[in-house]
């Protein structure tokens, strides 16, 4: 009989301690930043908007913001910036969600799918080289789970990137922050991400007529018709929640690090893969990831005793589509669990993490 540890409920019953995958922290500030831009009456795309563009750009380092209704969006104005269409290849990992696939369709051109590396879970440049053709117009970049990718060498590659930041907003590479290395970077603000909006995403980019295309192309009302024009707008209640929260990142950056630091002094005396360190580059642990044998049965096991682990990835693109092959990416899903990890994690809910994963990998 398993059991569980046990916590208060709201009516005041014993019931057992549950500790979901992943989980905002959302405070008083919070909750009145976006209160006064309710109460002001003034809630669609206006100064908060703008306030919020240029703070997230000068904390990455990029010149220009452009914020839009969520990543995927965001990836899609970018492929449009870069003036990808149809005919045009653009290349990314398997292993990552379908948002850089769908954004591809959505800009009308041929997704290009590659495996990842094992040691960072990232696309790599030896990866990309075999898919290069006369057709591809972009790379997409994620940095997985908060971990950079080998910037260095793909930049080496001169194919234009796109970095795709939805998981690592904070993070660094060689002591410059992620995002600001690619023709332009995208992030993503959903419930769930290093900060939120709820929903909402970013474009930043350092070229001015990129922007200017971003903007044209943001919203379609009181200008000339085009086909080239979306409602991608953010709401001004959406950007101060997103401007509170900016707030406070480099706390939900320090605070992960320092969960991660005792799983991985804790997880160190189990046989699995952890996740690797690096000197050049600075992980914001969005995801703690290990690598174990028997992951589902593990997964099974500690959801009985109320922690809910995930695969990081739903499933890999390739298997979805003919022609590709990508055995890492293939491992990764099969291996690959992710263990509970924001910053409102409580003292209580780590001790129980860690006597769940003593029992299930013991």
């Amino acid at each position: 009989m398993t059991r569980h540890k046990t916590k208060r409920t709201k009516g005041g019953k014993i019931g057992p301690m549950i500790i979901p995958h992943s989980k905002p922290m959302i405070d008083e500030k919070d909750v009145e930043a976006v209160a006064e831009v309710l109460a002001s009456g003034m809630i669609a795309q206006g100064e908060k908007v703008s306030e919020f563009e240029d703070a997230l750009a000068g904390f990455v380092g990029a010149r220009y913001g452009v914020a839009v209704s969520s990543g995927t969006s965001a990836l899609h104005l970018s492929l449009l910036s870069l003036g990808v269409g149809a005919g045009d290849e653009v290349i990314m990992p398997s292993y990552v969600c379908s948002s850089p696939y769908l954004a591809t369709l959505h800009a009308g051109a041929v997704p290009r799918v590659v495996d990842i590396g094992l040691s960072d879970f990232n696309i790599c440049a030896e990866t990309v080289k075999k898919q290069l053709t006369s057709r591809t117009k972009a790379v997409i970049v994620p940095h997985m789970f908060g971990t950079p990718a080998e910037l260095g060498e793909l930049l080496e590659l001169e194919v234009q990137l796109i970095e795709d930041c939805a998981q690592s907003l904070g993070a660094e590479y060689k002591k410059r922050r992620v995002g600001s290395f690619g023709e332009l970077s995208i992030f993503s603000f959903y419930a769930t991400k290093m900060i939120t909006a709820g929903e909402g995403g970013m474009v930043l980019t350092n070229n001015k007529e990129f922007y200017s295309r971003l903007i044209d192309a943001r919203d379609y009302d009181k200008k000339p018709l085009t086909s080239t024009m979306y409602n991608y707008k953010m709401t001004d209640f959406q950007a101060a929640l997103g401007l509170s929260q900016l707030k406070k990142l480099q706390y939900f950056i320090e605070r992960r690090r320092q969960i991660a630091s005792r799983y991985t002094e804790r997880f160190s005396k189990f046989n699995v893969e952890l996740p690797r360190m690096y000197s050049h580059k600075k992980s914001v642990f969005y995801r703690y990831v290990i690598m174990v044998d028997k992951m589902e049965r593990i997964q099974k096991s500690a959801k009985k005793k109320g922690v809910m682990c995930e695969r990081p990835v739903f499933e890999p693109l390739h298997k979805s589509l003919p022609h590709f092959r990508c055995p890492n990416s293939d491992k990764a899903h099969d291996h690959a669990l992710s263990i509970p990890l924001y910053p409102s994690l409580s003292e209580r809910e780590i001790e129980h993490i860690f006597r769940t994963f003593d029992d299930v990998l013991n």
